[in-house]
């Protein structure tokens, strides 16, 4: 099995039991005419099990996509590529979002929108470990494992990997690229540019080159920012609306407020100085400056389909770097890898911040001009070092080793602000002083983190055709935290501090923890095309501390404090999940090599799950333990030559998750009963895509016809099935019964997309005209909070939402998708 690849001889197609469709006929035009010639479908290698082999030859659930197919549809982020993943969900909130929302095979309890975070798949930019969505620009191909990858990857994954690999440089040729794409879609006023080239250089033949890759998008947006205040703490926020007069005195308009702007880089300079050493240092930047978020709040304000309701512009500007160092060695019996790397984040961001304030009843809806914004600045630096080695004998056994090393340190200020709001309490509310910079409220949070794990993998062919392989990784990590909280406005207004004064008083938090993780994997060959394999593997997510800090014994007896900002002892350690992953595959190719079907049955155990829920003083957010979870579902995908010329790619997915264990405290509050379906994920999911292929004119034309879809989702566990009680409590604090909660989620509508594409490639020419969302789809991705949260609108159904003072809460809406986009891509090679 393990030298499977030496015998095999038909070719293998490049996708997995959760490929993304039509892959090789993308290849390129030579590929495109062989592969028609020939009726059988291309081969692409892939090195996710840590040595070269075609993905069909890997008993593994993989999928990769390459350079060409990345173009070919125009997969711009990871959210692009998912559609075509089956198991692999990545919620698209737009490029304000610094990070993608991702998750698998309906891992998933935090409800959809701001907050989630994506901690159950790890993210690699070649070797190194990164929290990014990479701009897919100059790549060899993205690599996607659905499950546990922690006996074959130095960072621990409970859900799966996704592996950007870079192209290196080539020591042979000098080449180069210069690329371009044009575009406009039907919402905005402003046209869409992405321009970029690539260019490879030999320094020294066969030993050393350079490759370099620069990449600038402008997308204009789509969404309309029309109730920005003119001047905060001054500007009326909600005017009468049937007097233009007074609406533009305390308003303006912000026409595609949501666009982006990215520079994206990569340099690499490889050296081989013989045929044992291969030596690649590497540099990566990634800097994006976005503007507002891609929401609608039509049930909570009327606003249009594509209009936000926000009260202030909602900037968000992140980079990422990236330096790192690769070295591998043959050393004949094993191939040997030694990496290096160091990323850095900082990103400077704010957000309209009046919806929760006023929700609050703290006094702030009595101000006519209120409205408030915070500013949130992070900045973080990672290291990691890894070492592993890969055997390289051709007898019956095969083995992987390798030692992991990670740390990252993090540091965060969130800084809340009222304008004007000292004066009026000043006026209203007995206030002594006034606060002239209206800062609120403050959080500092520091994050020192570390992990260190042993891993590896070793293989035993028992026959010629059946192998067994078992895996191991031992790991431990420690978390440090140090964080806390002010009222610099309170202190100033009501108890006469410094004008200037900030008192933060902080509080460390710390934890840690080690164990052991398992795999066991059954591959066997029923001939050369056909494969049927079976798994179980353990997946953990690392615990640690939230950063709220621990409340005082001080804090817990003063019942008169209703501004406490402080965790109960047991909201303060995060236990780590886990999960047993249970999977039967199976991989072929038939009909002489024109078809290609591959499927996958899977069972998950998910326990002590990690949950997203606040505190009981100040509803802060923190991440919790409790209940357990199960997903199952089936996995399909193939592609098929069915005539001269013409392809069809497909995909599939069938999810099925829920709770198996009462939820305390899951969402809010609230707890929620056992069997409740969870949040994010579409039961059924799939994608079609027909291309017909032909040459004309001394080149190639590709026409292409796809389709997406994707079933209802929650955005809340248990969605409308109304699965949430809330505690009664005596006088002692003691739960003494339920109550229907009075919160619950929604399912958001299943919708399809279709594209249309036609591509002609000549010589070192490639133009592409493009339309994507063809019928001009309106959809939802996903919401921002749930309508069906207390006191968030006055009707679930019809809106708006509920009145506080003379103000209308805002805060429920719809992140949507991008409208129809009509574009022209032209590529040039040399």
């Amino acid at each position: 099995m393990v030298n499977s690849c030496f015998v095999k001889k038909r070719l293998a197609l490049a996708i997995s039991i959760t490929t993304l469709p039509a892959l090789s006929q993308f290849a390129s035009a030579q590929q495109e005419a062989q592969q028609v010639a020939s009726g059988k479908l291309e081969e692409m290698v892939v090195t996710s099990a840590r040595r070269e082999q075609t993905v069909q030859e890997i008993p593994l659930n993989i999928s990769a996509v390459g350079a060409e197919k990345i173009e070919e549809l125009r997969l711009n982020n990871i959210a692009d590529i998912s559609r075509y993943v089956p198991g692999l969900t990545v919620i698209d909130r737009g490029p304000r979002n610094e990070s993608a929302d991702i998750f698998v095979r309906g891992l998933n309890t935090t409800s959809l929108g701001p907050g989630f975070e994506s901690t159950t798949v790890a993210t690699y930019l070649g070797n190194i470990p990164v929290d990014v969505n990479l701009k897919p620009n100059d790549l060899e191909r993205v690599e996607v494992l659905i499950g546990p990858q922690g006996t074959l990857y130095g960072q621990g994954t409970m859900g799966g990997a996704i592996r950007y690999i870079p192209k290196a440089a080539n020591l042979s040729e000098l080449s180069g690229e210069i690329r371009g794409d044009i575009s406009s879609n039907a919402e905005s006023s402003g046209i869409g540019r992405d321009f970029g080239f690539t260019l490879n250089i030999p320094l020294l033949q066969d030993t050393l080159a350079f490759r370099a890759s620069a990449d600038k998008l402008e997308d204009p947006g789509f969404i309309d920012y029309n109730y920005v205040v003119r001047e905060p703490g001054v500007s009326d926020p909600e005017p009468d609306f049937t007097d233009p007069d007074a609406v533009a005195a305390n308003l303006k308009q912000v026409e595609d407020a949501n666009g982006e702007s990215t520079l994206s880089g990569r340099a690499n300079l490889r050296w081989e100085p013989s045929d044992m050493w291969d030596i690649n240092l590497w540099y990566y930047y990634q800097d994006t400056k976005a503007e507002g978020r891609q929401v609608a709040n039509q049930l909570a304000f009327g606003t249009g389909p594509f209009e936000s309701a926000a009260r202030y512009e909602e900037p968000n500007h992140y980079t990422n770097d990236l330096l790192s160092l690769d070295i591998e060695a043959d050393l004949g019996f094993a191939s040997a890898t030694l990496t290096w790397g160091k990323s850095t984040y900082e990103e400077l961001g704010q957000r309209d911040q009046t919806d929760l304030l006023i929700g609050f009843e703290y006094g702030y809806e009595a101000f006519p001009s209120f409205s408030a914004y915070t500013r949130e600045e992070v900045e973080s630096e990672s290291d990691t070092i890894e070492a592993r080695l890969v055997s390289q004998s051709d007898g019956p056994f095969q083995w992987v080793v390798g030692y992991f090393d990670y740390s990252t340190e993090s540091d965060a200020i969130s800084e809340e602000f009222t304008p004007g709001f000292d004066q009026f309490a000043v006026d209203n509310f007995g206030g002594v002083a006034l606060r002239p910079d209206s800062l609120e409220y403050i959080q500092l949070t520091y994050i020192d983190e570390s992990e260190k794990a042993l891993y590896g993998e070793v293989s035993y062919d028992i026959l010629p055709s059946l192998t067994a392989t078992l895996g191991y990784r031992s790991y431990e990590y420690s978390v440090n935290n140090e964080g806390g909280f002010g009222l610099p406005l309170y202190d100033t207004v009501f108890d006469g501090a410094d004008p200037n004064a900030v008192n933060v008083e902080t509080a460390p938090n710390s934890g840690d923890d080690s164990g052991d993780l398992y795999k066991l994997n059954l591959a066997y060959d029923i001939d050369d095309d056909n494969m049927i394999y079976a798994t179980y593997s353990e997946g953990y997510r690392k615990g640690g501390v939230n950063t709220v800090p621990e409340c005082t014994e001080d804090e817990l007896r003063d019942d008169n404090d209703d501004q406490k900002l402080c965790a109960q002892p047991d909201e303060v350690l995060i236990d780590p999940d886990t999960i047993a992953n249970y999977e039967l595959g199976y991989k072929g190719i038939l009909l002489d090599g024109a078809l290609s079907i591959n499927s996958a049955l899977y069972y998950i155990d998910w326990q002590d799950l990690q949950v997203s829920t606040t505190t009981e003083f100040g509803s802060l957010p923190i991440i919790g333990n409790g209940s357990a979870a199960e997903s199952k579902g089936l996995e399909l995908s193939g592609e098929y030559l069915f005539a001269e010329h013409w392809t069809m790619a497909f995909s599939y997915a069938y999810t099925k998750a829920k709770l198996t264990d009462y939820a305390v405290g899951l969402v809010g509050n609230n707890d929620v009963l056992a069997g409740s379906r969870l949040p994010g994920h579409a039961e059924h999911q799939g994608a079609i895509n027909l291309t017909y292929s032909t040459e004309i004119a001394q080149g190639a034309l590709d026409l292409n016809y796809g389709v997406v879809y994707t079933g209802e989702i929650y955005n809340v566990v248990g969605g409308p099935d109304d699965p949430l009680l809330e505690p009664v409590l005596n006088d002692d604090d003691q739960i003494v019964g339920y109550v229907d909660g009075d919160y619950g989620g929604e399912a958001l509508d299943a919708w399809d997309v279709h594209h249309l594409s036609a591509t002609y490639s000549r010589n070192s020419w490639k133009v592409q005209a493009y339309i994507d969302n063809l019928w001009d789809k309106y959809y939802s991705l996903g919401t921002r909070t749930t309508r069906r949260a207390e006191e968030m609108l006055q009707d679930e159904q019809n809106g708006p939402g509920s009145i506080y003072g003379e103000f209308t809460r805002r805060s429920y809406g719809n992140y949507v998708g991008k409208p129809r986009t009509i574009g022209l891509k032209l590529s040039y090679n040399f």
